[in-house]
């Protein structure tokens, strides 16, 4: 909004500030690949284990005296849960054992601590360790109504506050948990007060910055998300252990209780609630501080157009939604392509995360090198969006992801080939993420724009819910979950021939400009 905008280094202050929680949000969203990583186990042997077996770290005593004993005969490589019967009182040889017959695993030892897996016995309960993902972005999925309410009611900056101090709070709760269950109620509790930290500075930026700015509030935030990202990997190899991870990483979020003295609120939010000498205060601090000059005159009467503006849209909006999605196939057809997009797109975002671990090499280098990835597709974005058009960006992206993606399993198992294509996979799954955000909001009017986007958002938020568990579809081929994940872009990729491009157009601001369907589909070469 351009009377709103005040010089750039007061957007830069506020865009310092919103880094820091973005980053934080960055490291948080994702730390059940870490926390809930998969961890190498085996079966307890009491008859041969000698002592209590109890597991005193990586390649511990009696992990190594396992392996290099009697694991030959009583240890299955690739059954864990499972031992062959014991028919004999020593271990010293194969014939000791009756491979015929198998037991299931009483106990476990794991190689090492580190995870919540081997604190809560989860190694053959697989179910139960993606399920830790699942809740949490379930958690993500309710956190977006009622914060949605909370910064619409209490102003951007309480949702932003509240939430990054709720993601906080409970964090650092469940690193005090001892059982299962109470670490998924309070991995729930986190993403519901704590997941909309991003939304809410996103927002923020944009009302700053100006809404012509967003694939430059996109760059400004998505730099900090990606280096949280990174010292997730960072944090969890210094740290070693889960615990301590969480009791380093969620104390800094308790900063932000100082944010209400130093992060200024919107002042479009001020100006929607009618808090106009609050809304002038905020100007006259920003052009004092910049030494610029507004008159009192100028600015009471752009805020007095601007409330107008608002409570006709708010009022028309709610009035024609419903019966424009019935009357205007283009809106049906457009609602439905983005509902596509935003669930495999947020889909494939999530699941290469969590597939990291299936890299050769460390699992910490190795989703470092996953955030690096989304630096380069932040810039690309931000240099070709207004360039070369939103649909062919998003086009080229969503192929780029497919190619990468569904030729990994042609190649060899652990090759660096293999590597730098899942990668590129992250880096096209993050162009196209980055682009959905700028591309759906124009395809869509003005006076709807905001409720149809956090709708397409919330079917983001579904396929992350079921990003966590594609570790699971490997018990059908390790090739299986990499090519779900390549497959999906694919028709992401095709969808985009149902939607006009945007670059270079009028934004629709009603219904009635998004024409009949056969209007709608001239447009299209």
């Amino acid at each position: 909004m351009e009377r709103e905008r005040v010089p750039w280094y007061w957007q830069a202050r506020t865009a310092a500030l919103l880094a820091l929680p973005v980053l934080l949000t960055g490291m948080y969203g994702t730390n059940y690949v870490f926390l809930a990583a998969h961890t190498p186990h085996r079966c307890l042997v009491p008859e041969c284990e000698g002592g209590d077996g109890v597991d005193g770290g990586t390649e511990s005593p009696v992990w190594a005296h396992a392996t290099k004993v009697w694991g030959e005969w009583a240890l299955l490589p690739d059954e864990p849960c499972h031992r062959p019967r014991l028919v004999a009182a020593h271990c010293r040889d194969a014939t000791a054992f009756d491979n015929t017959t198998l037991l299931p695993c009483d106990r476990h030892l794991y190689n090492h601590s580190a995870t919540i897996v081997s604190e809560f016995d989860l190694g053959c309960q697989e179910w139960k360790r993606t399920l830790v993902g699942t809740i949490h972005n379930v958690g993500m999925l309710v956190s977006l109504p009622i914060m949605g309410y909370v910064s619409d009611r209490w102003g951007r900056r309480a949702a932003l506050v509240g939430s990054g101090v709720g993601a906080g709070l409970f964090g650092l709760a469940k690193s005090f948990v001892n059982t299962y269950p109470t670490y998924l109620v309070m991995e729930f509790s986190e993403t519901v007060f704590g997941a909309s930290v991003y939304p809410a500075a996103f927002v923020l930026m944009i009302e700053c910055l100006g809404v012509e700015q967003r694939i430059l509030a996109s760059l400004l935030l998505g730099v900090p998300l990606a280096a949280g990202a990174a010292s997730l990997a960072l944090l969890d190899y210094v740290t070693g252990y889960w615990r301590t991870w969480a009791r380093l990483a969620y104390p800094p979020s308790f900063l932000l209780l100082l944010y209400p003295w130093l992060l200024p609120e919107s002042v479009r939010w001020l100006v929607a609630k009618g808090r106009i000498s609050e809304a002038i205060e905020t100007i006259k601090r920003a052009t004092r501080g910049n030494k610029a000059a507004f008159s009192e005159e100028t600015i009471h009467r752009m805020l007095a157009t601007d409330q107008v503006t608002e409570k006709v849209e708010v009022v028309v909006e709610e009035e024609s939604l419903s019966r424009a999605f019935i009357k205007y196939g283009a809106l049906r057809r457009r609602l439905g392509v983005c509902f596509a997009w935003w669930a495999s797109g947020v889909f494939v975002f999530y699941g290469l995360a969590v597939r990291a671990h299936a890299l050769s090499g460390s699992p910490h280098g190795n989703y470092a090198l996953l955030a690096a990835a989304e630096l380069p597709a932040l810039l690309l974005n931000t240099l070709l969006l207004d360039r070369v058009g939103r649909r062919p960006l998003l086009t080229a992206a969503f192929l780029l992801t497919a190619l990468a993606l569904t030729v990994i399993p042609l190649l060899p198992e652990g090759s660096v080939a293999g590597t730098a294509l899942f990668l590129a996979g992250k880096m096209g799954a993050t162009m196209a993420l980055n682009a959905l955000y700028v591309y759906t909001a124009e395809l869509f009017p003005t006076r709807a724009r905001q409720r149809l986007l956090a709708a397409c958002s919330t079917c983001g938020r579904l396929g992350a819910i079921l990003a966590p568990q594609t570790p699971l579809l490997a018990a059908y081929g390790a090739w299986v979950p990499t090519s779900v994940l390549g497959a999906l872009p694919l028709l992401s990729a095709a969808l985009t021939r149902l939607v006009p491009d945007t670059l270079g157009r009028r934004l629709p601001d009603s219904f009635a400009d998004l024409g009949s369907s056969a209007t709608d589909l001239s447009d299209l070469p």
